[in-house]
């Protein structure tokens, strides 16, 4: 059955109670680059006197560090970079698709939503749904705070299984229900209950980022017609493979381009990686051959479709009204390594999985770039920040809404726990799930792992297949000289032993963030 419920009337704050809220600060201190801005305490609370809709649009597997994205992307650029503020150091600590939209959803680490993978005993919907994870959503606080909500496009690896389930928190619901999504063609989408299907390539109108789109605006208009503040998750799987460009960007300007060669591209020498890269080292590399350059080429091709969702978004917006009232996100779930490190998928520690676009516009927001490291679990309580709805306690994240407004925080993190539970290398629990039925691939995942990323350093822990805690190897990077993680300072005894007492440091920090909940993520 459709899922529809009364939502209340649109609630207008006053500017003292909007201040409250927002935890306003008085004294500032500029944290970006750019022009200067007046956006201030009062600004922002005049901008948000009616409760702000919050837009975020999820890009699939999206790097921020090799694919030149907004060159495919120009409309997006102008409408919410150029306008808003660049987060240059944001990050998914759990680089893979499942886990990473938990955290985006809760708040929370992958350890304490049980999610560490897409699959299995520590991954996928059915673990996220079992260990309650559900019903404490920023879908769920905002609705119940009064907002109209709808996801449209792609929730959770595995739920195929149970392609009828709508989560609690959703006014609306317009899931995927099978990996034919990826291809854009042929898939179906639980529309409030009801199953439907979208077919072949044969029409134009069928590609799902298209299907988004449409339903993107469609919602927005009707919320906007009702007065209601809305929360919209759109999420197409764009650039993840195997999507091809929409038909009308066959002839793309990437379309024969060669994918980009960062110094650890097919990394030559990797005898200073753990034993599963060096083991598979020839099979990676010949993936890495076999398709990189046609990943990338669909990659890019498939950003031109997402550019004009977006700006049909704002545009639909605009004619409503809504758009000076409206927060846009556009961010990734995971980041994706391109062929660095012979690696084609994502999974991994290193800068390529982690690190991931993010960019906020909308009332208040002082443009420029801001260089705080930032993670998908903020967004859980930026959101519930923005709309004036209480942030629970147990969220690891922090409501970035200081550094929206050009603020120097009174604590910010300065470092971040990485994660992975993988099977080993066959991918049972990992991207194997994201295959598509009917497209050959070769899927290797990568043995489970938990990291550290400080300002300077990367420090990994690689653990055997087991996922018992029982340590195998070592990787430690300096980042401000080797950017690339091509040195592994702990690869000889030599390394070992000239950087014992930071690695116990490094040990120790790690230690407490890989069991902190809440609060004690946050400092």
């Amino acid at each position: 059955m459709p899922r529809h419920r009364r939502i209340s009337p649109r609630v207008r704050l006053g500017a003292a109670a909007v201040a409250g809220a927002l935890g306003l600060a008085t004294g500032t201190v500029a944290v970006v680059t750019g022009p200067p801005s007046p956006a201030s305490a009062a600004t922002f609370a005049d901008a948000a006197s009616e409760r702000p809709n919050i837009v975020l649009i999820l890009a699939d597997d999206l790097d921020a560090t090799t694919s030149p994205y907004w060159e495919a992307m120009p409309q997006t650029a102008a409408l919410v970079r150029d306008t808003g503020m660049t987060f240059s150091n944001g990050f998914a600590p759990t680089p893979i698709c499942c886990p990473a939209r938990g955290s985006l959803l809760t708040g929370k680490y992958g350890h304490n939503t049980g999610v560490l993978t897409n699959s299995g005993d520590v991954g996928g919907w059915a673990t996220f749904a079992a260990n309650g994870n559900e019903e404490h959503t920023v879908a769920t606080s905002l609705e119940g705070g009064g907002y109209r909500t709808a996801l449209v496009g792609k929730y959770m690896n595995g739920i195929e299984d149970a392609p009828e389930h709508i989560p609690p928190g959703w006014s609306e619901w317009y899931g995927s229900v099978d990996n034919n999504f990826y291809t854009g063609y042929n898939y179906a989408l639980n529309e409030n209950g009801q199953i439907v299907q979208y077919g072949g390539s044969d029409d134009a109108a069928n590609y799902s980022t298209d299907v988004v789109a449409a339903k993107s605006t469609d919602f927005i208009s009707r919320a906007a017609g009702d007065d209601v503040p809305f929360f919209l998750y759109a999420a197409p799987t764009a650039p993840h493979l195997p999507l091809p460009p929409a038909p009308r960007h066959t002839d793309h300007p990437f379309a024969t381009a060669s994918a980009p060669v960062t110094p650890n591209f097919d990394e030559a020498d990797v005898s200073d990686k753990p034993w599963w890269l060096r083991a598979s080292a020839g099979e990676r590399s010949a993936r890495v051959a076999a398709i990189n350059d046609p990943d990338y080429q669909d990659r890019m091709g498939s950003l031109y479709a997402f550019d004009d969702m977006v700006a049909g978004i704002v545009d639909t917006l605009r004619e409503t009204g809504e758009l000076d009232n409206t927060y846009l996100v556009f961010t990734s779930d995971n980041g994706y390594n391109l062929g660095s490190h012979r690696l084609t998928q994502k999974m991994a520690p290193y800068e390529e999985s982690l690190r991931v676009p993010m960019v906020i516009s909308g009332p208040g927001v002082r443009p420029g770039t801001d260089a705080h490291m930032v993670a998908g679990l903020d967004l859980a309580p930026t959101f519930l920040d923005l709309a004036g709805v209480p942030v629970p306690a147990d969220v690891d994240g922090q409501s970035m809404t200081p550094l929206l407004r050009g603020e120097q925080p009174a604590s910010w993190r300065s470092d971040l726990l990485g994660q992975y539970a993988g099977p080993g290398l066959d991918g049972q629990d990992g991207v194997i799930q994201e295959q598509v039925e009917g497209i050959a691939g070769v899927y290797l995942d990568l043995p489970p792992w938990s990291g550290l990323r400080t300002d300077q350093y990367l420090y990994v822990r690689w653990y055997d297949l087991d996922r018992n805690p029982q340590v195998h190897e070592r990787e430690l990077y300096d980042l401000a000289s080797d950017p690339y993680e091509l040195t592994n300072l702990l690869a000889t005894p030599a390394g070992v032993a000239a950087n014992a007492q930071l690695v116990a440091q490094l040990d120790a920090r790690l230690d407490v963030l890989a069991t902190c909940a809440g609060a004690s993520c946050r400092t």
